[in-house]
């Protein structure tokens, strides 16, 4: 099949409709759309979008016109050029063979993956399947965790003989002390240990009850000292103030110190006092009169003294009725203000009593809440000292820890009971630990045993864990046992894998000498002998499947000690031969977008007639290029009709 007509309806700035001959040349300047037009035929004609680092990520709208069926293969219908080959042909190429073989871009020859690509190449033009052995070898070095070089066992694969090594190392030494424990009687002294290990953990079980029982009567305790030192800030708080108290105090001190009867007798004392003054003033006056005494001055004198009397007295009833009414003024008035205080008393000697039993509920109150208060921060570990602050984070403490109290502990507790327990449990430990330093050694064996097995990963050999905690001599058998299952598994793996391997080794062996037949017609060779002009004689593969060829001389060389054009040239001599053979025959076509960038004019001559050859033989070659040599060399040379490209 060949490509007659190209037609591009977009992809990206692409608007183009080709007509290819037999040999066809695409000339055009850079940003002519070249690479485009390679893209869309790559991704269209393959069906794999998979294009390195694409110039346009939608996907190409247009067709191609084949030769030899008359349809046009539209971009869009899902159908691939690929898939006309199996349909037409019983003929199936990947997108990866027909991207390395049959199209060359940008100057690049170069087959990607060469290794890989040599092999499906192989597989597929003579039927051999050297990679799968390869893999399938792999697999069983892998699986009997073998070196690839002296099949012994490798530390590639889990460590398997770093491994190995640990555990029959291990096994020897647990052996040789397992034997040792037999004759020395071991068994008893671990009994005994394990007796006086049981009765402290008994003694220990009681003290945890007793302590948890403790916890739960104090903090039931603890409850009720900030219930008490709640109530008692509570009910100081409705009593009367103390500065209140103080004051009514002052109040009660500064009232008259004579009592209401006192200054009543007075007033009345003063009151008799003035009368009788002021009679005794009448009769000094009438006196003189009646002795027919006429003196003026002996008359007045006797009523001017008594009158004189008379004043006083009356001034000291006036003074003695002020102070009755101002002192029942003051007691009403302070009587008053004990009432807004809170305190209910009919008159001052009542209110002295009352402020007195306020002051000794203070007192009460004050004791209690300072002890409550003291026994919180010390129990609760509270650092503030406001009894109501005390409160707020005892609270929160109670409720802390409350989560740790075990309400369920109704064990009947005592402080005897608690040291009785704990006195219990202290010689408990003590026989213990007098009787484990008899066999402190024994266990420090097994425990070193136990850390000498947690190196081996007797999972990833036996498909088991190891789970076992190594504290007793049948425990140590145990391991024993596993230890021995992990060597056992390691030798049997690797046996079985040396046996496999030698057979996949043969048949690789075998298969191998058939990778010559790729190029045993020696038509890669040829091509490549043409274009260098003799320089190279030959063109094969190496035992690993790597491309190599010949000089002259008889040297060997790989591509990458090639010079770039003469590399390029191996590489096309190469996909010419690999299309030829993988086409068994029939005609194909290679598309190639400037492979000759590297060629002098020389190469490039030789090369364009490489491709003459190949359009003489029924082959198409659509050459597309931005150089004019290459242009004119190819038309020249091949016979190449040309199709120039305006710029985009």
């Amino acid at each position: 099949m060949k490509l007659r007509e190209v037609h591009v309806d977009r992809y990206g700035p692409l608007r183009e409709t080709l007509q290819f001959d037999d040999a066809q040349v695409v000339y055009g300047p850079n940003e002519s759309g070249k690479t485009l037009l390679v893209e869309a035929l790559l991704r269209s004609l393959t069906g794999d979008r998979r294009v390195a680092d694409p110039r346009v990520d939608e996907c190409p709208e247009g067709y191609v016109a084949l030769d030899g069926d008359g349809d046009r293969l539209a971009f869009a219908d899902g159908e691939t050029l690929l898939d006309r080959y199996a349909e037409r042909y019983n003929f199936e190429l990947t997108p990866a063979e027909f991207r390395n073989v049959f199209v060359v871009r940008d100057g690049d020859l170069r087959v990607l993956d060469e290794r890989a690509f040599y092999r499906r190449v192989t597989d597929r033009v003579v039927g051999i399947w050297t990679g799968d052995i390869e893999t399938v070898r792999e697999r069983v070095l892998e699986r009997g965790r073998l070196a690839p070089d002296d099949r012994a066992l490798s530390d590639q694969y889990d460590d398997a003989a770093e491994q190995r090594d640990l555990a029959a190392d291990l096994l020897a030494d647990v052996e040789a002390y397992l034997d040792r424990a037999d004759s020395e009687d071991l068994d008893a002294v671990e009994v005994a240990c394990y007796e006086a290990a049981r009765e402290r953990r008994e003694a220990e079980a009681e003290v945890a009850a007793l302590e948890a029982a403790k916890a739960r009567a104090d903090y039931e305790q603890l409850v009720k000292t900030k219930g008490s030192l709640e109530r008692s800030l509570e009910e100081r708080a409705e009593l009367p103030d103390e500065r209140e108290l103080d004051e009514l105090e002052e109040r009660l001190d500064d009232l008259p110190t004579g009592s209401e009867d006192e200054l009543e007798r007075r007033k009345r004392w003063y009151r008799r006092a003035t009368l009788a003054a002021l009679v005794a003033g009448v009769v000094a006056g009438a006196a003189p009169l009646g002795l027919g005494i006429r003196e003026p001055q002996l008359v007045a004198a006797g009523p001017a003294a008594f009158g004189a009397v008379a004043l006083v007295g009356l001034a000291a009833y006036r003074s003695a009725s002020n102070a009755v009414v101002r002192l029942e003024r003051d007691r009403e008035a302070l009587v008053e203000r004990a009432a807004e205080a809170g305190i209910d008393a009919y008159d001052p000697p009542a209110v002295r009593g009352a402020i007195a039993d306020y002051r000794e509920e203070h007192d009460n109150h004050a004791e209690v809440i300072q002890g409550n208060t003291e026994v919180l921060r010390q129990w609760l570990d509270i650092d503030a000292d406001d009894p109501r602050e005390v409160v707020a984070e005892a609270e929160d403490a109670l409720e802390a820890r409350r989560a740790e109290i075990d309400f369920d502990a109704d064990r009947e507790f005592t402080e005897e009971k608690l040291e009785s327990a704990r006195e219990r449990a202290e010689d408990a430990a003590e026989r213990e630990e007098e009787l484990r330093e008899q066999c402190r050694e024994h266990r420090r064996q097994l425990e070193r045993f136990g850390e000498r097995a947690t190196g081996v990963r007797f999972e990833g050999f036996t498909g088991e864990p190891l789970d076992l905690t190594v504290d007793n001599l049948g425990a140590l058998a145990d391991l024993a046992d596993r230890l021995r299952a992990v060597v056992d598994a390691v030798d049997a793996d690797a046996d079985a894998s040396r046996a496999a391997a030698t057979v996949l080794d043969r048949m690789a062996a075998s298969e191998n000498e058939k990778m010559t037949t790729l190029f045993a017609d020696g038509e890669a060779a040829d091509v490549f002998r043409r274009v260098t002009a003799d320089r190279y004689v030959d063109v094969g593969l190496t035992d690993d499947s790597r491309l190599t060829v010949e000089l002259e001389s008889g040297e060997r060389l790989s591509p990458a000690e090639l010079s770039r054009g003469a590399r390029d040239q191996l590489y096309l001599a190469v996909r010419v031969a690999l299309g030829r053979r993988l086409m068994e025959g029939r005609d194909g076509f290679f598309l190639m977008d400037d492979a000759f960038l590297s060629a002098d004019p020389q190469r490039l001559r030789r090369q364009a007639e490489v491709l003459g050859d190949l359009v003489d033989a029924g082959w198409q070659v659509v050459y597309l290029t931005c150089k004019p040599d290459a242009r004119d060399t190819l038309a020249e040379t091949a016979g190449a009709d040309v199709t120039e490209l305006t710029p985009l």
